[in-house]
């Protein structure tokens, strides 16, 4: 399994590409895809290594992982995932971008929605959901145990948190996440993909970060 990070749009966002390089078969967590050059970026990669996307997934609704949207189920064929407690913030992505002076344009209806426990399969590996609010009331968390791998949005990061002071925020809510549903889950070598800045492991958050204490 391969891991390839495309750093987009002024938010500086982690979209991921995730992918079996035996099948071919990868997923896109959060096409945040802004620009042209940001389309092409993708495109280019997927034709260079051979890889069908067979899902995109949205680890929460906030303007910054969704406003690919468009483009993404275009250009792949497939229906974005997200969480139903995170459909009011979807729908709003207009209004957010207009905050920060990001036009988002069309973004298409949600068809499939994420439940805890969910399995996606690329070629013999299973990357599994775990619902983790707080930054976001639908909030989740993909995982392949195989790869002691997780993509965490913006639950955590490397010696930070996420947000809670927007809509759907809630402190205590991301507290207990990031605890009961990482922390005592998964052992210290599992690294944590997030969708700012670079990666971490659990280990080295249970360590180190002042949050958590």
């Amino acid at each position: 399994m391969k891991i390839k990070t495309f750093v987009v749009n002024p938010f500086q966002m982690n979209s991921y590409v995730y992918y079996c390089e035996n099948s071919g078969e990868g997923i896109v967590i959060d096409p945040g895809y802004y620009t042209k050059y940001e389309q092409d970026e993708i495109v280019d990669f997927l034709n260079e290594h051979k890889i069908r996307i067979k899902y995109i997934i949205n680890t929460h609704g906030h303007v910054d992982h969704v406003l690919g949207n468009d483009f993404a189920e275009e250009q792949f064929g497939v229906n974005s995932y997200l969480h139903a407690d995170d459909l009011f913030l979807y729908e709003r992505a207009e209004q957010q971008g207009l905050l920060y002076g990001i036009n988002v344009g069309r973004l298409p209806a949600i068809k499939n929605f994420l439940s805890e426990n969910d399995v996606f399969r690329l070629g013999g590996n299973t990357v599994k959901v775990i619902h983790t609010p707080g930054h976001s009331p639908g909030g989740v968390c993909l995982y392949d145990s195989t790869e002691k791998i997780v993509f965490c949005g913006d639950l955590v990061f490397s010696r930070s948190i996420g947000r809670t002071d927007l809509p759907g925020g809630d402190y205590d809510t991301l507290i207990g996440s990031i605890k009961k549903k990482l922390l005592n889950v998964f052992d210290d070598d599992y690294k944590l993909f997030p969708g700012h800045m670079e990666y971490t492991t659990i280990g080295r958050e249970r360590a180190d970060n002042p949050f958590l204490k």
